[in-house]
């Protein structure tokens, strides 16, 4: 229960939070949620879900404006706040979003990690030479990926490592090495427990004029609402929620602000998506997932993070 509402969490914008916000296919959430809950027992999960096209993780990742677009808008944001260009990057939780590779090391990137608890990128080397072509497509010199017989080449070649496992897995990254961390609707999904030793980490691996750059869905996973508030701890903390691919830590804005300043960086919230008025959900939250009111108004966010 985390109700107490930090100030560095007000967003120096508020964009009003469109109709319809991340409502996915019209079905009432609770038969979602016994879907996939009924799948999961089944063990029909994971990489074993994606292969039934039931689970589609960074399913833009063939959309130009996501591959190369999204990660430019990264190292402009980043250029602008440390003044120079980033020179080493870390996403958290990529996903097939690794293909990307090729593009960051286009826009100047010269080392890149990628850490992720479960891997679910492309192995062939195909995606990656594509993703090479959008970036040289759009004037970035992205290397030359011809010859790369796998996955392993491909990232190679672009300086990148990819890193499976949960916070121990960035031990690896040396103290102080990376220019900017990243990470897209990846730490609501991150277990409460481990979030501090998380963000430790990040800190610990952040250049001392680094930047981090996070933008977090705080809404469910059953049809953009609050549905997930409803639910005790011993429920929806279960093994049986992960495995549905419903779980979410349900943090509010000012909580996750709160974390991150424990953690020691300096926090802004340049930019927040915001409802009107408090979408669908329970009248009264379980006691065990009650958060200030105004967090519970706030859909989407970015935060900004920096060494303190």
């Amino acid at each position: 229960m985390e109700q107490r509402t930090e100030k560095a969490a007000t967003p120096n914008r508020i964009v009003p939070a469109p109709p319809g916000l991340a409502r996915g296919a019209p079905v009432p959430w609770w038969a979602k949620l016994g879907l996939k809950l009924g799948l999961a027992a089944l063990g029909i999960h994971g990489a074993r879900a994606r292969a039934f096209g039931l689970a589609r993780p960074s399913f833009e990742a063939t959309v130009p404006a996501k591959l190369v677009g999204t990660p430019a808008g990264w190292m402009q944001r980043a250029e602008a706040v440390i003044g120079r260009r980033p020179r080493t990057v870390l996403e958290i939780g990529p996903g097939a979003m690794v293909v990307r590779a090729p593009v960051l090391a286009g826009l100047g990137a010269r080392r890149i990690w990628y850490v992720d608890p479960a891997d679910s990128a492309p192995t062939a080397p195909a995606p990656y030479r594509a993703a090479a072509a959008a970036a040289q497509a759009q004037g970035l010199p992205a290397p030359d990926l011809t010859g790369c017989a796998d996955r392993g080449a491909a990232l190679a070649r672009c300086g990148t490592t990819l890193l499976i496992g949960g916070p121990a897995a960035l031990a690896s990254i040396p103290d102080g090495a990376v220019d900017l961390v990243v990470s897209e609707a990846v730490l609501e999904h991150v277990r409460r427990e481990d979030i501090a030793p998380l963000l430790q980490q990040l800190r610990r691996v952040t250049a001392p004029d680094g930047v981090g750059l996070h933008f977090i869905d705080f809404q469910d996973h059953l049809g953009g609402g609050l549905q997930h508030l409803r639910f005790s701890d011993a429920f929806w903390a279960s093994p049986l929620v992960g495995r549905a691919g419903v779980y979410v830590n349900r943090l509010g804005l000012s909580a996750m602000v709160g974390r991150f300043r424990r953690a020691g960086f300096a926090v802004a919230v340049p930019e927040a998506v915001v409802w009107e008025r408090r979408p669908r959900g329970p009248a009264k939250p379980h006691p065990e997932a009650m958060r200030p009111a105004a967090d519970d108004l706030v859909a989407r966010a970015a935060i900004e993070v920096r060494l303190g």
